[in-house]
């Protein structure tokens, strides 16, 4: 079975700022740039409806996240919630950008 560029997100993620939870990202998506909220909480992933929408993906939903940054990990989550935020929260992911400064992450449905 083949994937489309709409079966998956990608992410070129650089560590912006720190917050008292963890820290942001930036990153692009559908030409603009964005935020990404990062924490080690393992809560799931946030999406904003556009990119649950392009994955298919709804509140409960698993999705696999490959997160290319010194080391390649793959990371599942479930999909927390769909709204306004986006935010990844996992600890692998977690330490896997935040250790490089930046990473970049393929987010697929599962």
């Amino acid at each position: 079975m083949s994937r489309s560029a709409e079966d998956e997100i990608v992410f070129v993620v650089d560590v912006s700022s720190f917050t008292k939870e963890g820290f942001v990202g930036t990153s692009n998506f559908a030409g603009k740039q964005i935020a990404i909220d990062f924490d080690d909480q393992n809560q799931g992933i946030f999406l904003n409806k556009e990119m649950a929408d392009r994955l298919g993906v709804k509140k409960n939903s698993r999705v696999s996240a490959l997160v290319e940054a010194d080391k390649t990990q793959v990371v599942q989550m479930a999909v927390a919630a769909v709204g306004k935020v986006l935010r990844i929260s996992d600890t692998k992911a977690y330490y896997a950008v935040g250790k490089d400064g930046g990473a970049v992450i393929r987010v697929r449905k599962s």
